[in-house]
């Protein structure tokens, strides 16, 4: 982000990649030596070692078969996200596996329950891994049984107010001009480049246990920089609150890297000949066919605050039915606002301005065009600041709740977005010389949005604090590395695909399975860095082409209907893309913006970001939120034990 100058609980689900944490190299160990083992009885060696081995093959068992499989789209997608597992229950997945010495190890799939509400998961199952060891030639055996538990839930991306998912930069402000209120985080480094940045952050919580985790700041999977603080202000200011991971996690729920979700339709899960697209979870989302009511939109016409039917410009999905062109444009007023009620999806563009009320939730298949400011007709009141140093974690957690009650049914949208979200009219020469012309910021090697970062998923080094953008593994090395899927047999194997002129070719018989190595946004196809044409309208501005198309000649053109700069946000922002444009002076967002990649300029000297807290508390008993936000997959035990 950068200024001209002149111009409590955290919801975070994580991807348990290691499920078990037990012994298993000791196991091994004791397998290899247990000649010298003195002082143990041969039966209870025997059964050590039995032990140790069915361990090694509980642990293949939910890192190779449960975690690979849930987590990739070809097997496991959005729509059907359980039903490979109910083919798979009471079913042996590996059968006598030789481990060495005279041992071996099977390993079933038992049942597959339903355990029903099971917060911070939305929907998820409960998954009975049985993994028997033998030692020699079966005079020993042991068994453990461990319940997994696979599920979608929020991301932990939306607890902040500001998110980036590569570089989160700040640049340019003086003393008291940028302002976070609420914590701020990005999954690679974390940067005051020049300039000063205010963070007040909040308390952050184990959304599992509930306890105390961190006093909330400034966070980075790399680093915080400068080290010293010596830019930042505010609670940021002291060390204990500016955390940098170094690309190491603290805890499984508490990791470097939060993962993104993944909006994209990469498999084609609903087989119509397109995979760049929405992902259809989200259309049945909006339709109403997952348990919620079915969304709608409107314009408030008579000015009552209630959408009419009368009202409604559509309702569930926009683009999904023949006929329908996918793109809508909306424009409130404080007398006409727009009314979302529920979710809804937008299968092209949304170009959107002015006041809204309601709650609800925009899932958009391309760009969302800021063309203007964006504001409540009926906003909550002004968040509660954490008193950093004059009040408890929990009496803040008291005051905040206090809030959320007053503040429950008051406005709430959100954008979720596939490709990138614009912010302004984007024809105009500031924005191109600022942002993606030569020198702008999205032509930065830091900030060029290409799928060449390395297998981490994140540009720059996590690791290092002396040479943070020189690089991680395979990062920019001109290689797209990512699994690949052979789709005869079934295997998964590591690629390093060329990219020649922006692309890459992958080799027939395989797919990209989303999301790994280098996919960065998990549509299975590699991303070149950002041109202007991706910020362009997919379509001629035009009632035939978008929905609620103004037709007045003062407005016949994009450039003519959007502002130079837009004063604020309010609302949650989401794209696995670049979020970039304008603010003005002084300008404010409300919610949480979350991106990939970020070149937002403030014509100005001052900027404020609000975190909504309502999006911290969907699931502790409150108003549930989370239809309004992206959801991820998630992989946790909750039980395990021994026969």
């Amino acid at each position: 982000m950068l200024s001209s100058i002149t111009n409590q609980r955290g919801s975070a689900l994580v991807v348990t990649l290691s499920v078990l944490v037990l012994l298993s190299l000791i196991g091994i160990s004791a397998v290899v030596t247990s000649n010298t083992d003195i002082g143990i009885s041969g039966n209870e060696k025997r059964s050590r070692q039995a032990f140790y081995v069915a361990e090694a093959g509980l642990e293949r068992a939910v890192n190779e078969y449960i975690i690979t499989n849930f987590m990739d789209e070809n097997i496991a997608p959005m729509i059907d996200l359980f039903g490979w597992l109910d083919d798979a229950s009471d079913s042996t997945i590996y059968n006598t596996v030789n481990f060495g010495s005279g041992c071996a190890y099977s390993v079933q799939i038992g049942d597959v329950t339903d355990p029903g509400t099971a917060s911070p998961f939305i929907v998820c199952r409960d998954v009975a891994v049985i993994s028997t060891g033998e030692y020699s030639e079966r005079s020993e055996k042991a068994t453990i049984t461990a319940t997994v538990r696979v599920g979608i839930g929020p991301s932990g991306i939306f607890d902040y107010s500001y998110f980036i998912n590569h570089f989160g930069w700040w640049a340019g402000f003086p003393s008291g001009g940028a302002t976070a209120n609420g914590n701020v985080r990005a999954n690679g480094h974390f940067d005051v480049l020049s300039g000063y940045m205010t963070g007040n952050g909040n308390p952050m919580y184990n959304p599992f246990s509930g306890n105390l985790a961190s006093s909330g700041g400034v966070y980075a999977g790399g680093y915080v920089f400068p080290t010293n603080g010596s830019r930042y202000q505010g609670m940021a200011q002291y060390s204990d609150n500016r955390h940098s991971y170094a690309g190491v996690d603290n805890d499984t729920w508490d990791p470097a890297t939060i993962p993104m979700p993944n909006l994209n339709d990469p498999t084609d899960a609903d087989n119509d000949g397109d995979v760049q697209e929405l992902n259809p979870y989200y259309e049945q989302l909006a339709r109403g066919e997952l348990g919620n009511d079915e969304g709608r939109v409107g314009i408030d016409n008579n000015g009552d605050g209630i959408l009419q039917d009368s009202e409604v410009l559509f309702t569930g999905a926009w683009g999904d039915s023949t006929g329908e062109n996918g793109n809508v444009v909306l424009s409130g007023t404080s007398s006409k606002p727009i009314i979302i009620d529920g979710p809804v999806v937008v299968s092209g563009d949304l170009v959107i301005k002015g006041e809204i009320g309601g709650q609800g939730a925009f899932y958009v298949g391309r760009n969302t065009y800021v063309a203007g400011t964006i504001q409540y007709a009926n906003a909550p009141s002004e968040r509660p600041t954490y008193n950093y140093g004059s009040e408890t974690p929990a009496e803040y957690s008291d005051r905040v709740n206090d809030w959320i009650d007053a503040n429950s049914g008051k406005d709430l949208v959100s954008f979720q977005t596939r490709e990138s979200v614009v912010l302004a009219d984007y024809t105009q020469t500031t924005w191109k010389r600022y942002i993606t012309d030569s020198g702008g910021w999205l032509r930065d090697y830091r900030n060029d949005g290409s799928e060449d970062v390395g297998i981490d998923g994140v540009f720059g080094n996590q690791t290092s604090s002396s040479n943070p953008y020189g690089g991680s593994s395979k990062e920019r090395d001109g290689y797209w590395t990512v699994d690949l899927l052979n789709t005869s047999t079934g295997e998964r194997a590591r690629a390093d695909l060329a990219i020649s002129s922006g692309s890459v070719t992958i080799p027939s018989d395989f797919v990209v399975v989303p999301g790994s190595g280098e996919d960065v946004d998990g549509d299975g196809n590699y991303d070149k860095p950002y041109e202007y044409s991706n910020f362009e309208l997919s379509a001629s501005w035009n009632s035939s082409n978008f929905l609620n198309c103004p037709t007045t000649p003062d407005l016949d053109t994009f450039a003519e209907f959007a502002d130079n700069y837009i004063a604020g946000i309010d609302g949650v922002v989401y794209t696995n893309h670049a979020l970039a444009g304008c603010f003005t002076d002084n300008g404010k967002t409300n919610g949480s913006l979350v991106a990939r990649n970020e070149s937002m300029v403030v014509y100005g000297t001052k900027i404020t970001m609000n975190h909504d807290e309502r999006l911290t508390n969907w699931g502790s008993g409150g108003t549930d939120y989370s239809i309004f936000l992206s959801r991820v997959k998630a992989v946790v035990t909750v039980a395990w034990e021994q026969d």
